[in-house]
C-alpha cells in the first residue's frame, strides 16, 4: 500500500487495480479513494463516499472484464439465488462471450418506490464485452456493484460467459443502506447451490414465475431477454 500512498505521479485507476491485485477488498480502496489518498498530486482530493464505492466498483470490474478476454466459455446455462434485506437476486449464466445486464423490479411501497398505489418500477442497463461509454442511470451504482460480483465469480473460475443478474426490491426494503448489499448478496450467491436449464430462454422463463412482473414485461425492458425472443422468432 505504501507505494500507492507514495507514488503520486500514478492515476488512480492503476492504483486502484494494483492494491485490488494485491488482495485489498473494494472495501479497504474505497476508504483510501476517499480520504484522498490515490491519484496523481494535483487530483488527490476527498471523495464522496457514494462517488468512490462506484468509481471502485467500476475500475475493478473493468480490469476483471478484460482478464477475461480469451478465457473459454461458461458451458451450461447455470442459475443462482439469494435473498437479502429484503432484495431478491437471481444471476444468470450462459455460454457465450461476456455480456452482462442488471434489471432491477422495484415493488410499489419499497424505498425507490415508495408509492403503495405504483405498479412495480422497471429499471435496466446493459453491456456487451467492450463495456459502456457513459454512466449508467436507471440503475446507477448498483450495476456496478452487481457486476462486480459476477466477474470476481468468473474470474475465480476462469471463464467468461452472459450473465442476467434479476433484482427484486420487495416493500420490506424501506430504507436504503447502501449498494454494498448488492455487492455481498451477489457475492454470497454464487455460494450456494445452483440450478440449471437448457437454454437462457428456459432460465428466464423459469424464473419469471417468482418475479411481480409477467414474462413479458420483463422481456420488453431486457436487452438480454428481448434479444433472444427476436433470435428464436427469427429462427
Amino acid at each position: 500500500m505504501e507505494k500507492t500512498l507514495e507514488d503520486d505521479d500514478w492515476q488512480a485507476q492503476g492504483a486502484i487495480n494494483y492494491l485490488y491485485r494485491r488482495g485489498f477488498d473494494v472495501y479497504d480502496i474505497n476508504t483510501i479513494l476517499s480520504a484522498g489518498a490515490l491519484g496523481q498530486a494535483e487530483n488527490r482530493k476527498l471523495v464522496p463516499t457514494r462517488w468512490s464505492i462506484t468509481a471502485v466498483d467500476d475500475t475493478v470490474g473493468q480490469y476483471l472484464r478484460g482478464t477475461l478476454r480469451g478465457s473459454q466459455s461458461v458451458d451450461s446455462v447455470q442459475v443462482w439465488h439469494n435473498e437479502y434485506l429484503g432484495n431478491s437476486f437471481w444471476v444468470v449464466l450462459a455460454p457465450g462471450k461476456w455480456e452482462y445486464e442488471l434489471v432491477e423490479m422495484k415493488a410499489p411501497g419499497s424505498i425507490w418506490n415508495p408509492d403503495p398505489e405504483a405498479g412495480t418500477y422497471l429499471a435496466s442497463a446493459h453491456e456487451q464485452f467492450e463495456g459502456r461509454t457513459g454512466y449508467v442511470d436507471e440503475t446507477a451504482g448498483a450495476y456496478y456493484a452487481a457486476r462486480l460480483g459476477v466477474l470476481e465469480h468468473l474470474s475465480d473460475i476462469g471463464r467468461q460467459g452472459k450473465a442476467l443478474v434479476l433484482r427484486h426490491v420487495s416493500d420490506d426494503y424501506w430504507g436504503p443502506v447502501g449498494v454494498w448489499q448488492v455487492r455481498e448478496a451477489v457475492r454470497h450467491a454464487f455460494g450456494g447451490e445452483h440450478g440449471t436449464a437448457e437454454t437462457l430462454t428456459g432460465a428466464i422463463s423459469e424464473i419469471a414465475s417468482h418475479l411481480p412482473v409477467p414474462e413479458a414485461r420483463l422481456r420488453r425492458k431486457s436487452t438480454m431477454a428481448a434479444g433472444l425472443q427476436s433470435s428464436l422468432l427469427e429462427f
